[in-house]
């Protein structure tokens, strides 16, 4: 005798097997109409230019413009719960700052949780760091420094343009690292930092490349080290902290592409591969180095990077007690 399988079971059978099949033909017709790509930082930024440079790639790639929408504020938390709270359909996406890693760490309660609340596509690019100080210190390497820090009774003094940014917390590491005794000043962003630094009234600073690359050619800055791994084009002759004797030394603000949890998976994936084609032309990365980032590689692991960074930063700010306003 035949079981009749109840309606409701049916009905899931169904809506499933329909899901599946929906799933090719919506990676072929996505995207439809304009993608908004959110920035959380106001535009002109490091972190906005680089987005810019990606979304005008992706836009020629998906057949669709990709519309950069700048929404700063709220230490970059107001851009990125707009996307957690977005539909799941792929045309709201998210330009993912470094700080959505650190900002759980610095805050005893956070509006989303970007682990739950978001799907990684890829990394775009990093921002890198360099290390200044002015002109006349007689501070040339990242090992001068550190011997200063150490010999002097007062400590190093080390600016940022922010408590909490990834500048500050870069000096934070490298202090944690060497045993160093600095202190860090906070600043209302990276102009009158790096111009107290060049004064003479700041030990060194931490600044993005982009703000400090013209400024170091010029002699009116000089550069120490650059933070990541590698070296930076806009300054091929400065060598990296690693490089310095300092080992897996590698610091750098960083944007992401990140799309609200419940994308579906075929979405996901064309994203994917927009990105990696974006990120295979050799002009898109001669512009982006050209700008001071540093492109992401095709295929890197960003899952496991934004393990590896939440896990870094958060220990970062527990062990130097960081705190903010």
């Amino acid at each position: 005798m035949q079981t009749r399988q109840p309606a409701v079971s049916r009905r899931f059978v169904l809506s499933g097997m329909a899901a599946t099949l929906a799933c090719p033909a919506l990676a072929q017709s996505y995207p439809g109409k304009p993608v908004s790509l959110i920035v959380t930082f106001a535009a002109g930024g490091g972190v906005d230019v680089t987005a810019r440079l990606i979304a005008e790639s992706l836009s020629s790639i998906l057949g669709q413009r990709v519309i950069i929408d700048n929404r700063g504020g709220g230490a970059t938390m107001t851009g990125t719960q707009a996307v957690t709270k977005a539909d799941p359909d792929g045309y709201m996406l998210l330009a993912a700052p470094t700080t959505m890693v650190i900002n759980p760490a610095l805050r005893a309660s956070m509006p989303f949780d970007w682990r739950n609340d978001l799907v990684p596509v890829g990394l775009m690019a990093k921002l890198p760091f360099v290390v200044v100080t002015r002109p006349n210190s007689p501070v040339n390497t990242m090992k001068d420094l550190e011997a200063l820090a150490k010999q002097r009774p007062e400590p190093i003094l080390f600016a940022s343009g922010g408590t909490g940014t990834v500048a500050h917390l870069a000096g934070e590491l490298f202090a944690m690292r060497t045993g160093s005794k600095m202190q860090h000043v906070p600043y209302r962003g990276e102009g009158p930092s790096l111009a107290d630094v060049a004064g003479g009234s700041l030990d060194v600073t931490f600044a993005t490349l982009a703000a400090v690359a013209g400024q170091v050619e010029g002699g009116s800055l000089k550069a120490l080290a650059v933070t990541t791994s590698e070296r930076a084009g806009l300054l091929p002759k400065v060598p990296t902290v690693a490089e310095q004797g300092y080992a897996d030394f590698d610091v750098s603000a960083w944007v992401g592409l990140m799309a609200p949890k419940g994308t579906p998976p075929a979405v996901i994936e064309k994203l994917r591969a927009a990105l990696a084609t974006a990120l295979g032309d050799a002009e898109l990365r001669r512009k982006l180095e050209a700008s001071g980032s540093i492109p992401a590689a095709v295929g890197f692991d960003f899952d496991g990077f934004l393990k590896r960074e939440s896990e870094i930063w958060s220990k970062v700010v527990k062990e130097a007690g960081v705190k903010v306003d």
